[in-house]
Order: C-alpha cells, then sequence, then structure tokens
C-alpha cells in the first residue's frame, strides 16, 4: 500500500496498529495494547429512519441539576423518503438538515420525545450547534446556516430563560464560508466568549471566498460582552496540505489557550494562543496520530485534568474513522496517557465526538455508522464513571 494514502478499505484488512516512533506511516496508532473502555450505559439515541437517515454534530447541554438537552443535526428526506435500504440515502454535507433536541431527566439514561431546536430557514440547511451558558438563565446558541456554496454563515440566538424561548436571531459572521463544529464554543475565566470556526483563506477575512478544496485557516469569533458586540482573531491558523479546521480549544491553567487542528499531516497540530484567543502560534505537529478528522478537548471538572478524544490512526485522508480513541493529560497537555478506546470495531465509523460531564459520570456522543453505509449516520452514546479514564 503506498504510504501516502490510507484507504478505509486498507485499514479494515491491516490486523494491528503499528508501534508509534520514527517517521509516522499510514495505519499507524498512538498506545499498543488500549483497552476498550466497557460503558456504564449505551445507546443510539438517534436512530436512522427512511425519514430521518442521517444525525450528527450533537452536544448534550445541562439545562439545570436534573435536566439535560440533547441537541443534534437532523437530517430529514423531502417528501415521501427515497430510502429503502439503512445506510443507503447517501445523504450529502447539504441536504435538507434542521438542528433538533430532546430532553432527559435521568442522566442521560432515557430520553423524551424530539423536539425542532431551530428550523431550516436556508436554501440547504442549518448545522453545528453550540450552546454556552452565561447565567443560570442566559444562555448563547449558535449555528451555520447553509444558502448555497459561497454563503454559510454564522447565527446567534439567545434564551433569557434557561432554553424555553429564543430571542431573535443575529448574524455573527461577515457574509461568507464558514464552519463551527458542535461542542466547541468555550467561556473563558475570564468571561470572554470563543466560538471556534474555520474558512477558506481570502485577503478581505477568513471565509471571505468559496471553499474550493483547500487553504483553509482556523480561528476564533470572541466577544467580552456575552456576544452583544465581537470580534474575529486576529490571527489565524492553517498548515501544509488542506490546511488547519475544525479547531478545538482549552483553557490551560496558566491562561494560555491550547487549541488542536484537523489537517491531512497524519497527526493532530496545535497552536497556542497568550492573549485570550486574539493571536495564535504557527500551528505544530503532536505526537496524535490521526487522518482528517477532528478532535475534542474538554477539561475534566472532578480531577482538573484535560480529556481528548480523536480517531487515533494516521492517515492523511478522511478516513479511518476508527479507533475512537481517549487519552488524559495531567500537565496541561504536554503528554498524553491512559490511552483507551472509546469505541474499535473494524466495521464502523465513529467519530465528532463531544462530551458531557454531570457529576462523576462523563457522556460521550459520536456519530457512528457501518463502513458499508453512504453517507448515513447515527448518534450513539456512551456514558462512563470519570474514573474509568484514568485506567
Amino acid at each position: 500500500m503506498h504510504d501516502d494514502h490510507f484507504s478505509r478499505r486498507g485499514f479494515l484488512a491491516s490486523s494491528a496498529a503499528l508501534a508509534f516512533g520514527g517517521p509516522l506511516v499510514a495505519g499507524e496508532s498512538l498506545g499498543d495494547n488500549r483497552p476498550l473502555l466497557k460503558p456504564l450505559h449505551d445507546e443510539i439515541v438517534c436512530p436512522w429512519t427512511p425519514k430521518f437517515p442521517r444525525h450528527d454534530h450533537q452536544l448534550i447541554f445541562p439545562l439545570d441539576e436534573q435536566r439535560l438537552m440533547l441537541v443534534w443535526c437532523e437530517y430529514y428526506i423531502k417528501g415521501k423518503p427515497q430510502a429503502a435500504k439503512k445506510g443507503g440515502a447517501g445523504i450529502s454535507d447539504a441536504v435538507s438538515c434542521r438542528i433538533s433536541a430532546k430532553i432527559s431527566s435521568d442522566r442521560g439514561r432515557t430520553w423524551g420525545d424530539g423536539f425542532v431546536l431551530q428550523k431550516n430557514d436556508w436554501r440547504q440547511n442549518v448545522k453545528h450547534p453550540n450552546l454556552i451558558r452565561l447565567s443560570e438563565r442566559e444562555i448563547l446558541f449558535s449555528y451555520v446556516g447553509w444558502d448555497s456554496e459561497e454563503q454559510r454563515n454564522v447565527y446567534l440566538r439567545r434564551s433569557l430563560d434557561n432554553g424555553k424561548t429564543w430571542g431573535e436571531q443575529v448574524q455573527v459572521s461577515e457574509p461568507g464560508w464558514y464552519c463551527n463544529n458542535a461542542d466547541r464554543a468555550i467561556r473563558l475565566s475570564s468571561g470572554r466568549v470563543l466560538i471556534p470556526a474555520h474558512g477558506p483563506y481570502a485577503k478581505r477575512y477568513i471565509g471571505g471566498t468559496r471553499y474550493r478544496g483547500g487553504d483553509l485557516h482556523s480561528f476564533v469569533f470572541y466577544s467580552d460582552d456575552g456576544f452583544k458586540t465581537w470580534k474575529r482573531s486576529s490571527d489565524s491558523m492553517t498548515a501544509p496540505g488542506r490546511g488547519c479546521h475544525e479547531p478545538t480549544i482549552v483553557e490551560l491553567n496558566d491562561g494560555r489557550l491550547y487549541c488542536l487542528l484537523r489537517n491531512t499531516n497524519r497527526r493532530q497540530y496545535y497552536s497556542i494562543s497568550d492573549d485570550d484567543g486574539d493571536h495564535w502560534s504557527k500551528p505544530a505537529p503532536t505526537v496524535l496520530t490521526s487522518p482528517e478528522s477532528p478532535a475534542l478537548l474538554k477539561r475534566i471538572p472532578t480531577t482538573g485534568d484535560v480529556l481528548v478524544l480523536w480517531n487515533n490512526v494516521a492517515s492523511k485522508s478522511n478516513w479511518p474513522r476508527i479507533p475512537l480513541t481517549a487519552a488524559i493529560s495531567k500537565d496541561e497537555c504536554r503528554t498524553w496517557e491512559h490511552l483507551q478506546d472509546i469505541d474499535n470495531r473494524l466495521d464502523c465509523d465513529a467519530a465528532y465526538p463531544s462530551v458531557t460531564f454531570v457529576g462523576d459520570e462523563a457522556l460521550v456522543a459520536y456519530y457512528s455508522r457501518s463502513t458499508k453505509w453512504k453517507r448515513d449516520s447515527e448518534v450513539t452514546l456512551r456514558i462512563y464513571d470519570v474514573d474509568q479514564f484514568y485506567g
């Protein structure tokens, strides 16, 4: 197999990950003999149906001490469903989609009926939800509305009654082409709110041109007044290949920000900000072997350590997206230990994770699908005791 391309089929035919060290080769993974974590609860919370054949870009948001809200992108077939075979609809990224939600009152073990949180008011779809709590009553809800191949813009709505109702929609981005991953917005200890984003490079501003297959730069929208006013970061982050996109950010104990970035160089890249996200260092490779697929960083409230979830296999392409691995950093993202798999089924994709901590538990959700499916997918929820991440 040529070292510059590692296909899904080639990965599935491989029987073992290679040892980490030296130059990266296709199919290499970090960590030998990783155990598979056994969840306390395992459920497909957004299952495939002929009417709704694709589900992804999810997050779980605590509404109060009792209730959690699952928010996700629910793609739908207009008119009579055409998908006769499960996984065969081939739903593309631009097909009709809305942002839906459902509520749990038992820490994610059962969920109520779904409802539409943001309807599709655009010519293509709406997706990429993020929710940030500003106070006991005030929540920010951001998303991306897709009108065309030239216009995919970031919008914001505000709730002043803990999510019961939502105010007027406001456009955050200058007109252009943007992407925000779900469960990536972050509120810093300073009170500043960041919405990580990416788009194609343009001289006017990142996102100010149509995406043509490369030159992707990552940046953040930020606000110090709860997104009544907002700015974009002065710097953007990119790397050789297709660039850097789908950033995930964690605040370090010394006040700096640490960002992981998807790219085509077989590893997650990282960048550092010393000024709350306005300026960023030149991205550099980490030890985290990766395909062109996003990671997720979250600080664990009960231990103070940083958790990373990512597809742990070296590839210049979008695939494979298995295994989905967890690792812990006890030294502020300098090193990673306790590598264990969340999902390692060889006939499955498992990617775009989100995680919410509820007491001593971690609710890990991600899109999952058979490798035989076209673009259809479901959302899997696996719940763990936080101690399990420490092996």
